[in-house]
C-alpha cells in the first residue's frame, strides 16, 4: 500500500481512517480535509485559526458546553455550545482558509 500524501511505500498504514505513512503526512492530511470543507455552514475561522460547530452528544461537547456568538463575514450569526477547536491554520494552509468569522464568547447568550 501506498501513502495517500507521498506516495511512500508501507507494510501498515500507522493510522486507521487513512493510508498515512508518518506524522507529517498526517497533519497534511489533516489539513487538507480542512480544506475540503471551507465552505461548510459550520465550519469557522478566525485570527488564523479553525473550528467547527459541533453537534453535542450527550454532554460531551467542545469547550465544555461555553457559549460562543459567531458572526460568519456573509451576515449569518450562530449561538453556540458546542465549538471545537481544530487548531492554528499553519502558514502553507492559510491562503486556503481564509477567516470567515468573528467568534464572541458570552456566557449567558443561550438560552
Amino acid at each position: 500500500m501506498n501513502c495517500i500524501i507521498c506516495n511512500k511505500e508501507i507494510e501498515k498504514s500507522k493510522y486507521s481512517n487513512a493510508i498515512l505513512c508518518s506524522s507529517e503526512c498526517f497533519h497534511i492530511d489533516f489539513w487538507n480535509s480542512k480544506v475540503e470543507i471551507k465552505n461548510d455552514p459550520n465550519s469557522v475561522r478566525e485570527n488564523g485559526t479553525q473550528y467547527y460547530i459541533g453537534t453535542p452528544d450527550g454532554s460531551f461537547k467542545g469547550f465544555g458546553g461555553r457559549r460562543f456568538k459567531i458572526t460568519f463575514n456573509d451576515g449569518r450569526v450562530v449561538k453556540t455550545d458546542c465549538l471545537w477547536h481544530n487548531g492554528e491554520i499553519p502558514d502553507e494552509f492559510k491562503d486556503r482558509l481564509p477567516d470567515n468569522a468573528v467568534i464572541e464568547g458570552v456566557e449567558g447568550l443561550i438560552e
